[in-house]
């Protein structure tokens, strides 16, 4: 039984496109979601990868570079770019993360800080913590991985 099917001259695997379809749609709701939580004394604030904090624009490279891998499963000129378009993906979600991780940790380190000297800027005064949009970021971070080994092996 085999799982490819033939529209016209195209022969598109089914697995494959449901695989980079998830990856697709992942990579969409990382951007849209938001990843870290800031909280000040009185409110509190999302922050996406769109946010000058993060990524700025670069974050739509996210979601642009696994809709170009769902394209390689469908296009025929494409296939022969797919670990170029794998890798870009995937160094994309790194530089995400990588971000995401450092005002993380940035954070921590302020109110670790802050325990022995009184804070003097307001950034030091915020709480930031993970929310609930870092879920599908480090669900395209390891399936970014999974894709570029699988195809550096075919």
């Amino acid at each position: 039984m085999s799982r490819a099917r033939r529209i016209g001259a195209t022969r598109i695997d089914l697995s494959e496109l449901i695989k980079r379809g998830a990856l697709a749609v992942l990579s969409v709701l990382a951007v849209l979601l938001p990843i870290l939580r800031v909280g000040f004394v009185s409110e509190s604030d999302d922050v996406v990868l769109g946010d000058f904090q993060l990524l700025g624009g670069a974050a739509y490279l996210l979601p642009a570079a696994f809709l170009c891998g769902l394209a390689t499963v469908i296009i025929d000129g494409m296939r022969g770019h797919a670990r170029f378009v794998d890798m870009a993906g995937l160094i994309v979600a790194l530089a995400a993360v990588s971000r995401a991780a450092y005002s993380l940790g940035s954070s921590l380190m302020h109110d670790a800080a802050a325990v022995d000297a009184p804070s003097q800027r307001l950034d030091q005064l915020a709480q930031v913590s993970l929310s609930y949009g870092g879920i599908p970021l480090l669900l395209v971070l390891f399936g970014a991985f999974w894709q570029l080994r699988k195809s550096w092996r075919s």
